[in-house]
């Protein structure tokens, strides 16, 4: 949403001041635009939910993927910035993500080495 310049200054003053929050009056423009974004948010709100719980389900499954998708959840950086990164369409990692689809060896080897990882074999020893 675009700021007014009054908006902007009181944004300001506040950054400066170090405050961290500010309240703001919108215009009736900024009003309507921000209730249809939130109406836009309400009709998407069950596939937005659904979509979390299969991500949230595929990063807790045991084994490499599983461990890989908790990396991706940990990184902190968005699906789309990621996916560009590594060179695939966001539609991709977000299937991924979600247990939907794998991703070719050569995708994952970028993946890895996007999010600082690398394959170590763990040696177990029998006494």
């Amino acid at each position: 949403m675009e700021l007014t310049p009054e908006q902007q200054s009181q944004v300001d003053q506040a950054k400066a001041a170090g405050d961290r929050r500010v309240t703001l009056r919108f215009t009736p423009r900024q009003r309507r635009d921000w209730q249809a974004a939130v109406q836009q948010e309400w009709s998407v709100k069950e596939d937005t939910l659904t979509q979390f719980r299969k991500i949230k389900a595929a990063a807790e499954q045991r084994g490499f993927c599983g461990d890989v998708r908790k990396a991706i959840a940990l990184d902190g950086r968005s699906s789309e910035d990621l996916a560009c990164e590594i060179g695939v369409e966001p539609q991709l990692l977000s299937d991924f993500r979600a247990g939907e689809a794998e991703l070719p060896a050569t995708v994952l080897d970028r993946l890895l080495e996007a999010l600082g990882l690398r394959l170590m074999q763990e040696i177990g020893f029998n006494r």
